[in-house]
């Protein structure tokens, strides 16, 4: 795709998430919520696949669009009124978010905008945009990574990481970063069992208080 048309693509793209974004924060309806939350988490995914990044635009809806749909149906069992569930006032704690996050989008934008990004125009060694962009071989008793030639073994040669990422960072994942990656897990499956908790606790309260006043 054309380097023109590929940033039409993704600023519309993102305009179709930071919209749906939004729609998720001025939702009193929590199921059209959980919609618009699904939708910018697929706007996500699609960036990641327009720029080549197809292991972290997988792990996005896997991970996080699944998520989304074992959301809705938390929703449709535990909430009450899905109209006004997510309805509140405007307290401290209302000025107080909109004050965090507008500090935090304007500290994304000061570093968005200050940043001297590098583009693929910038790189100048043939070697790095083989290896990048094309393919390349790696010497498995030294791991020296060198250009393709007529000699090179046909088993050695690897495609560019551009071209295929999901092999070697899966490969890291599962081999240098296999610990980490399972008490991440862990901290996730810990944090769905204390919201379905603390869900399952407030329901049961509201139940006896409902008791008690008839």
């Amino acid at each position: 795709m054309d380097n023109s048309l590929l940033n039409i693509f993704l600023i519309i793209v993102s305009i179709v998430g930071v919209i749906s974004a939004l729609i998720v924060v001025v939702q009193t309806n929590v199921f059209r919520a959980a919609i618009c939350l699904a939708l910018s988490f697929i706007t996500v995914a699609v960036v990641y696949f327009a720029i080549n990044a197809e292991f972290l635009g997988a792990v996005q809806i896997l991970v996080y669009v699944g998520a989304v749909s074992v959301l809705m149906a938390f929703s449709v069992l535990l909430v009450k009124d899905l109209q006004t569930a997510s309805s509140s006032t405007k307290g401290i704690s209302f000025y107080t978010s909109l004050f965090i996050s507008s500090l935090i989008f304007a500290v994304f934008t000061y570093v968005i905008l200050s940043t001297n990004w590098t583009t693929v125009d910038d790189i100048k060694s043939p070697l790095v945009k083989e290896v990048l962009f094309e393919r390349y071989v790696e010497n498995p008793d030294d791991n020296l990574i060198s250009s393709v030639n007529s000699s090179s073994d046909e088993n050695q040669i690897k495609e560019g990481l551009f071209n295929n990422s999901i092999i070697p960072i899966g490969s890291l994942l599962s081999t240098r970063y296999f610990i980490s990656l399972q008490l991440i897990g862990l901290i996730i499956v810990a944090c769905v069992i204390g919201s379905i908790a603390v869900t399952k606790n407030t329901i049961e309260n509201d139940n006896e208080g409902d008791r008690e006043t008839v």
